[in-house]
């Protein structure tokens, strides 16, 4: 990969940026609380800034699936609570290596971070871009992952049906969501540019609910299975999350 430049103020090596992984729902929110304080205090747009605004709306959608554990919505909550530690802890790998060692940050992360300063990109485009890389490249590993710590393949049990309650979670969330993030001025650029962004959280809700990365957990699931070497499938959807974030996060005014 090559170098990277990141676009954080942020130089120190100590704050909610490098901290250590978590391990539990809460400690998730907790993070992602202290990393959106922490952005909107330090950063140069501040409310603004890129992972500020992707942090809101993970922690959001993460609350929900917090409640939804405590409500019983998953049939498998032992699934669900360690996916969604798992599947947090990659985007926090992915920020501490910002700090740290960018040259380490993935492609479908690098873009969010480089451009997160950038005054001519919305909050809109920075949370769609966060979404992009954590489903379209995050999700299939953690959800492998998961099944490799708990040891039983993807499609044992009920997995795959709570699975899909979290993809309904954030559905739920996607339009309050939109409001939050589209100020009036927003509002008043060409509805042609930030329909393209709009579309495209859709497009990635859709491919989460149409099992593309459950898919490609599958197969990760199956080269481990084989003793194979996974690293070509990882590095692909990497590739194709990236250039995605590219797209979404080109200037809009």
């Amino acid at each position: 990969m090559a170098p990277q430049q990141l676009a954080s103020t942020v130089v120190a090596t100590t704050s909610p940026y490098t901290g250590p992984a978590v391990e539990s729902i809460e400690e998730v929110i907790e993070r992602l609380d202290q990393i959106q304080t922490y952005a909107e205090a330090h950063e140069l747009r501040g409310q603004h800034d890129g992972v500020a605004c992707f942090s809101y709306l993970y922690r959001r959608i993460t609350q929900r699936v917090l409640d939804g554990v405590a409500s019983g919505r998953f049939d498998d909550c032992q699934f669900v609570n360690l996916l969604d530690v798992v599947f947090a802890n990659r985007y926090l790998a992915a920020l501490r290596a910002s700090v740290l060692s960018p040259d380490d940050v993935p492609d479908a992360w690098a873009v969010l971070f480089q451009r997160r300063a950038n005054r001519h990109i919305t909050g809109l485009q920075f949370a769609a871009a966060g979404v992009n890389a954590h489903v379209n490249f995050d999700l299939a590993v953690a959800v492998a992952d998961t099944c490799t710590r708990l040891g039983a393949a993807p499609d044992r049990g009920a997995k795959h049906q709570s699975y899909q309650e979290i993809n309904a979670i954030f559905a739920e969330e996607m339009q309050s969501l939109r409001e939050h993030f589209e100020s009036i001025w927003e509002r008043l650029i060409d509805r042609i540019v930030l329909g393209r962004v709009v579309n495209k959280v859709d497009d990635w809700i859709v491919v989460a609910t149409r099992d593309v990365a459950w898919e490609n957990a599958e197969c990760l699931w199956n080269i481990r299975q084989r003793g194979g070497d996974e690293t070509g499938l990882i590095a692909g959807m990497d590739a194709v999350a990236g250039e995605a974030g590219w797209m979404v996060l080109r200037p809009v005014f």
